[in-house]
Order: C-alpha cells, then sequence, then structure tokens
C-alpha cells in the first residue's frame, strides 16, 4: 500500500529526530518565516539536501572561476555526508543551513555571496559548510557587504524566479505564519518603491494571484485602476498568463516546522499564532510515541550519547581496577 503525503512527511520528521541533535531542531519553528519563501513548507530533510546541492554547485564553481576550471566538475565536495546515518558532517550542514535561513535568501543566491565574499579576499582555501558564517572579527564587514549584495532589486529579481507556489495564492490563504510574511514582504517591496505597482499588480495580482486587487487600496485607487486596466490588456494579447494552480493537497500547507519534536513552542510568537498548531502537536506526538516504541526513548540521540558516556564510564573503571 503506497504510503500518503502525511506518511511520508512523518517518516522524514522521524529520521530527522535520529540524525540532528535536539539543540538544533529547537530554533525551527522561529527560522521558519526568516526562510526564503520558497523554504517555508519544506522539512529541514528536504531543506537540507537543497542547501547540499547548492553549496556542491557554489563550490565548483568558485574552482571553475578561481583555481583550476578543467578540474572543477571533477572535484569530489560533500561525499563524505550521509543523509541517512548520524554524523558530524550532515550536523554541520544542518547548522550552516540554518544560518541561511537566518539571513533569508535563495541558498544559490546565499552561497554566491559567501563565494565571492572569499574570492576577493583571496583565503587560501573555499570554505566548508561550517565556515560559511564569519567570526565575530569579519562579521561587520560581512554584514556589509552582504545588504550591499541583497539589494532590493535583487531581491524582487529572485522572487520573480520563484516556483509559482499555491500555498501563498490569496485564494488558499489559510492564516499561516508563512502565508502573513509572505505578503509582508511584498507590501514592503511595493511601498518602498522596489515594485512599481504596475508590476507588482500584474505579477502579485494577475499573474500569480497572491492579492486581490480589492486588497491593493493601500497603493491608492487611481494608481491601482491604472495597473489594473495595463494587466488586463497584458493579459489579452499575451503578455501576462495566469498561473492555474489546481487544488492544493492539506500536507501541501504543512510549514517546515510542523510536526517536529524539540521545537520549542512555549512563549514563541510563530507557534501561538499559528492555525496549525494543533495538528502540528498531533503529529509531533505521533512521530515521539514511534520513537518510544522503537527506541525506547523519545530523544534517540541523546539516549545513545547517554548510553555511549556509561560504556566509557565503565570502560575507564575497569582500566583502574585493573
Amino acid at each position: 500500500m503506497a504510503r500518503t503525503a502525511h506518511d511520508i512527511r512523518l517518516h522524514k520528521l522521524y529520521r530527522i529526530l535520529n540524525l540532528i541533535p535536539a539543540k538544533y531542531r529547537a530554533s525551527e519553528a522561529e527560522l521558519m518565516p526568516r526562510k526564503w519563501p520558497e523554504y517555508r513548507f519544506l522539512t529541514p530533510w528536504d531543506s537540507n539536501r537543497l542547501f547540499h546541492e547548492a553549496f556542491i554547485k557554489a563550490y565548483r564553481e568558485y574552482v571553475r572561476t578561481n583555481i583550476d576550471a578543467a578540474t572543477a566538475d571533477d572535484i569530489k565536495i560533500g561525499f563524505k555526508l550521509n543523509f541517512y546515518k548520524r554524523n558530524a558532517h550532515l550536523t554541520q550542514l544542518n547548522i550552516a543551513r540554518q544560518k541561511a535561513d537566518k539571513v533569508g535568501l535563495p541558498y544559490a543566491a546565499y552561497l554566491e555571496f559567501i563565494f565571492k565574499f572569499t574570492a576577493a579576499r583571496r583565503y587560501k582555501h573555499p570554505p566548508q559548510p561550517n565556515q560559511l558564517w564569519p567570526n565575530e572579527k569579519k562579521l561587520d564587514a560581512w554584514l556589509n557587504k552582504i545588504v550591499e549584495f541583497w539589494s532590493d532589486d535583487r531581491h524582487c529579481l529572485e522572487l520573480n524566479r520563484m516556483k509559482d507556489m499555491p500555498q501563498y495564492a490569496h485564494s488558499a490563504d489559510k492564516g499561516l505564519p508563512a502565508q502573513r510574511q509572505f505578503r509582508s514582504e511584498l507590501i514592503d517591496l511595493v511601498t518602498s518603491e522596489a515594485y512599481s505597482i504596475d508590476r507588482f499588480v500584474a505579477k502579485h495580482v494577475f499573474e500569480r494571484h497572491h492579492f486581490c486587487i480589492k486588497d491593493c487600496g493601500f497603493l491608492g485607487k487611481f494608481a491601482v485602476e491604472n495597473a489594473e486596466r495595463r494587466a488586463i490588456e497584458d493579459m489579452e494579447i499575451g503578455l501576462l498568463t495566469s498561473c492555474e494552480y489546481g487544488t492544493p493537497a492539506d500536507e501541501d500547507f504543512y510549514q517546515s516546522c510542523f510536526g517536529l519534536p524539540g521545537v520549542v513552542t512555549s512563549k514563541n510568537a510563530v507557534c501561538s499564532s499559528c492555525t496549525q498548531r494543533g495538528d502540528c502537536e498531533l503529529a509531533r506526538q505521533s512521530v515521539i510515541s514511534k520513537a518510544v516504541n522503537e527506541t525506547g526513548s523519545e530523544d534517540p540521540i541523546d539516549a545513545a550519547d547517554r548510553r555511549e558516556n556509561r560504556r566509557r564510564v565503565s570502560k575507564c573503571r575497569a582500566r583502574r581496577r585493573n
């Protein structure tokens, strides 16, 4: 019998529970609305896979441009990482991905900036995942440069490149934190004039349906009416096409922190305002119950570490007795 999308989601959460320590799972709810919008409905497992692929591509591009173009495609990077067994490389990748989520850029753009920053300073070696974030000494310069890199124009460009996502259509609005944050970001861009009103109405009202035309009154009645008229004309002559989303499944709306054991939910503004919190808690308890049934512990990693520590202590004491 084929597994449902819900079962697949729970399986990925169970895998994360067995591979990523609790202290690195705790912040996923707070990180969720800060992620690039395309990643807000992915599990941390899927986000790690995407980040890993983007890192390999960016690393090879750095080698191609700055070291040796002939060997770039053959270079082995990230091959020691195992997504199915607990290992330090996976933990380091998860930490690096979370730091990228904190900045909120697409992974490819974030890594593009990192490797350009590295090339400009002529570092001896390109960075590994645990070296992507700057130390305290370089942090101010790094932050200033990333603000220059991530201009409003670049932000709008990446939003235009983003795949069409039914979760953000106004007709699918469930009041989720991810949806509210996305619309807030778009409003900030158009009110700061990074988006022209014409472009905003064409792209996010008529093409992608992120807003209804009646929701755009904050931009001014006359300006919106003109933008609406131009968008209709563009659609009539084929310059603008409306996205057809179909009907998304309930599972498509599971946010990245949905059901993840170890997430801090108390006094968390994201969780307290989330309309999914009831279903989220049920999913979390289902994953924890499976862990207890199969491993005897709610936190298999912590239990394994405790067993290993006891083994080491016993071995040390045995040596002393002998």
